[in-house]
């Protein structure tokens, strides 16, 4: 069916009014929604915030500084003198009488002097005596000759030791020691078994037999042994 000329004039211009009037209302709600939007984005961000007096620290105390202390005076002590004083010395004057003397002829010319007194004899009092100090030193009686040891003769080595030994009012030898020995530690074994058997005649100090250290020196050749 086709549609009167009329009747399509009166909708074009209804449907521009219709959307005119459409569009003014929705212009009119816009700013209600914006505004509820802006309401509730600012609640939203509101944050509650609470403020805390913050008292001022309290200055430091300060030390009170003592006053020194005043060190008392010392005490002075007064020096006392002391004064002595000595009495002068009388110088006694003594008047000594004038003595004469004369020789009698009858005196004799020297008076009697008594024989000198003997010394005491004096006896030994130490149990042993140095060569020195003895009137007689120990004189040998029986020597017997010292091994010459294997290892030594073998290998041609000769050698000497300086020994120093006591010898008692019996004429034993006693107390034996090496003081030196050269070559060291070969020929010392064969000396102090062979010095024991020895036999001298003592050393005598005032006409007593004393024990007397004696120091020799033994030697080992191979011509002698």
């Amino acid at each position: 069916m086709k549609r009167a000329p009329g009747q399509a004039a009166i909708r074009n211009l209804i449907a521009p009014g219709l959307a005119l009037v459409v569009n003014i209302f929705l212009f009119a709600l816009l700013p209600n929604f914006v505004q509820s939007d802006l309401r509730k984005s600012d609640l939203e961000t509101i944050i509650p915030v609470h403020l805390a007096q913050i008292r001022p620290p309290k200055p430091p105390m300060e030390k009170e500084e003592k006053p020194p202390q005043k060190k008392p005076p010392e005490k002075v002590i007064p020096t006392v003198r002391l004064q002595h004083k000595v009495p002068r010395k009388q110088e006694i004057k003594m008047e000594m009488p004038h003595m004469s003397f004369e020789i009698n002829p009858k005196l004799a010319l020297g008076m009697p002097v008594a024989p000198p007194t003997a010394e005491p004899t004096i006896f030994p009092s130490k149990n042993f005596y140095d060569q020195g100090e003895v009137d007689q030193m120990p004189m040998a009686i029986f020597k017997m000759k010292p091994v010459y040891p294997y290892r030594a003769r073998r290998l041609n080595i000769t050698g000497k030791l300086h020994v120093k030994f006591l010898v008692d009012e019996n004429g034993c030898v006693s107390n034996i020691k090496v003081l030196k020995s050269a070559p060291p530690g070969i020929f010392d074994e064969s000396v102090l078994k062979a010095l024991p058997s020895w036999r001298f005649s003592p050393g005598e100090l005032c006409g007593e037999a004393v024990s007397t250290w004696v120091v020799t020196t033994i030697e080992f050749d191979m011509e002698e042994k």
